[in-house]
């Protein structure tokens, strides 16, 4: 061969030796920046957004089903919080049994339907330091009719669909584009969060109670009982696992928007077929939907201490939950 022609084909490997370095500095760069700045809360005890924002993080607020989800995925934990909004409002995991704290994380996702269950439960199920289960429903859960933006990908029943979920919160578009503070701060929700996947919220004032309770009066709807093959399926998810199932505590307000609506029967129904779904899976049940009723609630007054609104109760009512299903004594303190 003319040493013409071989000098070009000696320079292909060189040429593409660099190429190679090139891309694996710039992947480098890039996974560097996404772990340094953490925005989703996964790699770092302290990411450096936490002090500027002091735990408000419009991500976790907006995206909270990708944060859970990939927090699920990546902390070491023994106790998993699964439900909706009402258990990361609710349960702080700094509320338990001294014996357990570190141990416990809060799945609890923002509007989390009956649909997604299986999902949530294939994830927590996926990490094989978690030896108990706390299962917060609430009726919501079993008769909202709209899908939300975003809903968790059947994928994630897969190990394939885990680990590309997890490789992707390193490399990727959003991963990349949500690792500045422009992105997570100027949450309009005020509060923030903690490690352990509570958000803390400070009390509401009436004109957001007074929006939520108008929601709820355009959103309740009549129970759905095709939706309990969900949670069978997550149960499944969950077995050789202690389970314990709760029903969430229902405001004063909330019953009266299922009375005027005529939905107090489904919402019987449904505490009905929970009961008798969680007996024929094994898993411990406790009925807590009168445990708010001590507490009167107004929606016009804004929030009290044990009621944010309609829905979503403090941990004022959170560690009375706690000594229900047994992670923390009575009357134990902190």
């Amino acid at each position: 061969m003319p040493s013409s022609d071989a000098d070009p084909v000696r320079r292909w490997p060189a040429f593409l030796a660099l190429l190679a370095g090139v891309l694996a500095l710039a992947l480098a760069l890039v996974v560097g920046r996404v772990v340094w700045f953490d925005s989703y809360w996964l790699f770092r005890d302290s990411p450096p957004w936490l002090e500027a924002t002091g735990g408000s993080n419009r991500l976790l607020d907006r995206q909270t089903r990708r944060a859970k989800v990939l927090q699920a995925l990546t902390r070491r934990y023994a106790v998993a919080l699964v439900g909706s909004s009402t258990v990361y409002h609710g349960l702080d995991p700094r509320d338990v049994a001294p014996s357990l704290r570190g141990r416990v994380f809060n799945v609890g996702i923002s509007a989390l339907r009956a649909e997604e269950l299986p999902v949530v439960a294939s994830v927590v199920a996926s990490r094989g330091g978690v030896e108990r289960v706390v299962l917060g429903l609430d009726y919501y859960m079993f008769s909202r009719r709209d899908a939300p933006a975003g809903q968790l990908s059947p994928a994630l029943l897969t190990a394939a669909g885990r680990w590309n979920t997890r490789l992707g919160s390193l490399v990727s578009r959003y991963a990349l584009a949500d690792s500045t503070l422009r992105r997570v701060s100027g949450s309009e929700d005020p509060g923030g969060w903690t490690r352990d996947g509570f958000r803390i919220t400070p009390p509401l004032p009436p004109a957001l109670t007074r929006q939520n309770d108008a929601t709820r009066r355009r959103t309740t709807a009549p129970y759905r009982p095709e939706t309990l093959a969900y949670l069978e399926a997550a149960l499944a998810a969950f077995q050789g696992r202690d389970v314990s199932i709760y029903l969430a505590p229902v405001s004063e307000a909330q019953r009266t928007i299922m009375g005027e609506l005529g939905l107090l029967a489904d919402f019987a129904a449904w505490q009905g077929d929970i009961a008798r779904v969680a007996a024929a899976h094994g898993a411990r049940f406790q009925n807590l939907v009168d445990l708010g009723a001590p507490y009167p609630f107004d929606p016009q007054t804004g929030s009290t201490d044990v009621w944010l609104d309609n829905l979503h109760y403090t941990p004022v009512l959170g560690r009375q939950i706690m000594e229900r299903v047994g992670l923390r004594r009575p009357g134990e303190t902190g």
